[in-house]
């Protein structure tokens, strides 16, 4: 089982036995961490906030989870559909449904099966027939594209490993000029490491953080405008619960860093469409582009720490001036290793990809590569498409086995492929023959 993995599954058991727990118990606890936290009044609300005064608040949905009021900032009108990630046992999505009214319509999705069976009882007590809660991972959304008006979602997404996958999950989503309001935990500041590997703390949405800086950035990234932060206060963690991972002088430490964990409500909308294309430049890649195509290869999740800055056999696209596409090959000898293969997300449906990959394999076909390899996590079906066919570790030449991509940064479950790209060889003979037969006037030619 690999690291996300893990962190999902220690997630899913922690969750299921918050499902089982009173209120009180979940409120003395750090966002649902259960007994690792003491039942002491210092931890009463260390997270959550109060829900009892909004419109359409439910006691028994309430597990006294959370760490913000995301559904009291999200702008929800009269007949929107909203998704509620990480929808537990329902309190946020009961809030959205007195928002959206009868004519509107609430989807909660949630991953433990506990959460759901308390969240669809107390929907059918509430006789609501606009709320459904359905199971799925929040990565992969059981939701069709451009569905909601409005994703809300209350200290989940810190929970997750990947945050950029689920940035682009809720992007998907939601309609275009729609937006997300998502209260969430993230930091300023570097945490110790026995509290940032412990487990319990990574279910109690703590170790699961990241800096505020980075995870405003992901929003940017994935193509979202107008972010604004709605709320923002800072989470104190009593000694007494330091005291579970950490010293006594590395509480001290830890007092003394500088280091702020942190509450946010965060607002930011999906384009109303995707950028015009009205100019498409394909080009060399100078090193004056490096910055450019660092930021393009972050934006869609690849690597960058092995990007030569002269940028050597590398193909970019502009639209507007601006850099969307970008593809580059590795060369050793008579082989290649096709990487950094991206478009932006809002150009994707213009076949940039292609074009790029294929003008790039006629340059270095030119400059004597007979076999192209690519290693992907997440674009073999595309490249089979394209003629490229799986083959296995051990059948890639030691030219390409040593390079970077391959031997530090790729995980080894990632899909190695190959294509030859050699001109085929014709026999002098065969065109003797096909010049003989195609005399003039006789039709053949």
């Amino acid at each position: 089982m690999n690291t996300d993995q893990t962190l999902k599954e220690i997630v899913r058991e922690k969750y299921t036995e918050v499902a089982t727990q009173s209120k009180t118990q979940n409120a003395a606890s750090c966002c649902g961490c259960g007994p690792t936290c003491s039942t002491d009044e210092d931890f009463i609300g260390i997270m959550a906030e109060d829900y009892t005064k909004l419109s359409g608040y439910v006691a028994d949905a309430d597990l006294g989870l959370g760490c913000g009021l995301p559904t009291q900032f999200a702008q929800i009108k009269k007949g929107d559909t909203v998704i509620d990630l990480g929808s537990g046992a329902g309190n946020d999505a009961f809030v959205a449904r007195a928002e959206t009214g009868a004519e509107g319509k609430v989807i909660g999705i949630d991953f433990t099966e506990a959460m759901l069976t308390k969240a669809r009882a107390n929907t059918e007590k509430l006789g609501f027939n606009n709320v459904e809660f359905r199971f799925g991972d929040i990565e992969q959304m059981p939701v069709n594209d451009n569905v909601a008006n409005v994703v809300v979602s209350n200290c989940v997404l810190n929970l997750v490993p990947n945050k950029a996958n689920l940035f682009k999950e809720i992007h998907r989503v939601l309609k275009p000029n729609g937006h997300f309001s998502i209260s969430d935990i993230v930091l300023v500041g570097e945490l110790p490491e026995n509290l940032r590997h412990a487990a319990e703390m990574y279910a109690g949405c703590v170790s699961g953080a990241i800096q505020k800086e980075t995870y405003l950035g992901l929003i940017e990234q994935t193509g979202f405008v107008n972010s604004t932060l709605q709320k923002d206060r800072e989470i104190f963690l009593p000694d007494s619960i330091l005291s579970t991972f950490l010293s006594t002088a590395e509480i001290a430490a830890f007092r003394n860093s500088g280091t702020g964990i942190y509450s946010i409500t965060v607002f930011a909308e999906k384009p109303a469409t995707s950028e015009a294309l009205t100019e498409l430049e394909i080009r060399t890649a100078k090193p004056s582009d490096f910055s450019a195509v660092v930021g393009l290869l972050k934006e869609v999740g690849l690597p960058t720490e092995d990007l030569n800055p002269a940028l050597p056999h590398f193909l970019l696209a502009f639209a507007n001036e601006k850099l969307v596409g970008s593809a580059g090959v590795e060369i050793n000898g008579t082989y290649g290793l096709l990487r950094s293969v991206a478009v932006s997300e809002g150009f994707r449906k213009y076949k940039i990809a292609r074009r790029l990959v294929n003008d790039l394999t006629k340059q270095v076909r030119l400059e004597g590569v007979k076999e192209l390899y690519l290693i992907t996590t997440t674009a073999d079906s595309y490249f089979e498409k394209q003629g490229y066919e799986r083959i296995s570790r051990d059948n890639v030449p030691a030219e390409i086995a040593q390079l970077q991509q391959f031997s530090s940064i790729c995980p080894s479950s990632a899909v190695v492929m190959k294509k030859a790209i050699e001109k085929p060889k014709i026999k002098l003979s065969d065109l003797e023959a096909v010049s003989s037969c195609c005399t003039p006037n006789s039709g053949c030619c």
